[in-house]
């Protein structure tokens, strides 16, 4: 998350008492449901064949299973449900609208377990020390817990999360609210619980497991969602600001009923300044925003078109081997092919400039078959950066796109044979080895078959 207190907050978000049903219907959506539907389907299946013997009892060797199955969904339901919590308090309340996945949150449910595992203990030592003590710390453990959660998604913290200091400002941040928050969050954890009791004895065992299961997941997601927008509510008395204004965007996309995402709002302003016939204004937009983006792929892209538009050849030139960088960059790999035919069409002898960039972006190219544009973009590089590191890994490059997709096996011994004889050391020596092998192998039995 961004702390800054210098951008303008959002100052019209709709309180999330507000917003109940909305959290209920959340993870409804496509690309969170199949998680609690999975969850719900493994627990069923490894009840059923614990129980597929001919005694009564249940196998040890799928108990201990269903236990490392548990401990892993688990983990997995706590590294989604903190990326739900910290995306919500960005703003993104769709899943669609959310930012590219990282590792953020990779350690974040173990740091909770540990948090929890801190507070069981202080709950212990007091109930030590008095039995009235347990429970008065039980209950202030209670009460601090979402908000030592909320620490959590915002800092990545656990001594963070641990401090009641942070734990408390959390909960200043947020006002009397808070209590309401506690108090739906509560009661979202005993959703599953009451699920279970209202079928007990009405539906078959592995059907019930597979509710309980798919409560528990569900309500979690809820609770997550809950507490990601109480954040975004209170973002500015938290000290962070939002990736976008919900609000606003929702209401300018009222037809969708969704929140425009960044591309969209920026398609538009783009959109309206071309028809106002200021593309030099739209140019310098884009241009200003890809300098805190440099490798985003659609910034880029809207650049590279800006630029077409205005007719300018000299500058789409110039342009050309940033935009193809940063499409390889960002996984957009499909577009790779069209863009550099674009520039040789410009400019028949067109070639990227920085030699770092040479072999990733032929990569990219070879990775969605346009093996002859990766060849192109490889051309005579060992000549134009003889000293640079890339030169053995691109000769391999071509050497493989000649004998896989153009069948010039002897053009690509010769490759080979001349980064063994370089680079002896070098890791692109092993893989020219391994494939000039596997040629020869390959000529010897076509001579020996035409004899």
């Amino acid at each position: 998350m961004r702390d800054s207190h210098s951008e303008k907050p959002f100052s019209n978000v709709t309180p999330f008492w507000q917003r109940l049903p909305q959290f209920f219907l959340y993870p409804l959506q496509q690309q969170l449901i199949w998680r609690p539907v999975l969850y719900a389907l493994v627990g069923s299946g490894l009840w059923v064949l614990g129980r597929s013997g001919d005694d009564d009892g249940f196998s040890p060797v799928i108990l201990i299973v269903a236990v490392l199955v548990g401990i892993g969904l688990s983990i997995d339901l706590m590294r989604q449900a903190f990326r739900i919590l910290e995306q919500t308090s960005l703003g993104n309340l769709r899943y669609a609208d959310f930012d590219e996945p990282d590792d953020m949150h990779k350690m974040t449910p173990y740091k909770l377990y540990f948090v929890m595992l801190v507070q069981g203990f202080f709950i212990a030592i007091m109930a030590d020390i008095h039995p009235f003590l347990g429970l008065l710390g039980s209950a202030v453990v209670n009460l601090m817990l979402p908000a030592s959660i909320m620490v959590l998604g915002h800092t990545h913290s656990f001594s963070d999360a641990i401090n009641p200091f942070n734990v408390f400002k959390m909960i200043k941040a947020c006002g009397w609210p808070y209590l309401a928050l506690w108090a739906f969050g509560f009661i979202l954890s005993q959703c599953a619980p009451v699920t279970v009791m209202l079928f007990l004895g009405k539906v078959p065992i592995t059907l019930l497991i597979a509710l309980s299961i798919f409560a528990c997941a569900y309500f979690t997601l809820v609770g997550f969602n809950l507490m990601g927008y109480t954040m975004y509510q209170y973002h500015q008395e938290i000290g962070y600001s939002p990736d976008r204004n919900f609000e606003i965007n929702a209401l300018a996309s009222s037809r969708q009923n969704r929140p425009l995402s960044d591309d969209e709002i920026l398609a538009q302003q783009i959109g309206t300044l071309v028809r106002d016939g200021d593309i030099n204004l739209a140019i310098e937009m884009v241009w200003e925003e890809l300098r805190y983006d440099q490798f985003n792929a659609q910034l880029s892209g809207h650049y590279a078109k800006l630029l077409m538009l205005k007719g300018d050849k000299s500058k789409q030139l110039e342009y050309a081997p940033r935009h193809l960088f940063a499409l390889a960059r960002s996984g957009k790999s499909g577009r790779i092919g069209d863009s550099w035919r674009q520039a040789r069409l410009l400019d028949p002898e067109f070639k990227i400039d920085n030699p770092d960039h040479v072999l990733e972006i032929a990569a990219a190219a070879a990775s969605v078959r346009e093996h002859q544009i990766a060849l192109e973009i490889v051309s005579g590089f060992h000549k134009r950066a003889a000293r640079h590191k890339d030169v053995p890994a691109v000769l391999v490059l071509a050497g493989k796109l000649l004998s896989d997709h153009l069948r010039q096996d002897t053009r690509a011994l010769s490759l080979f044979n001349h980064v063994i004889a370089q680079w002896p050391t070098n890791p692109a020596a092993s893989e020219a080895q391994q494939y000039k092998d596997v040629i020869e192998r390959l000529m010897q039995g076509q001579g020996t078959a035409q004899t």
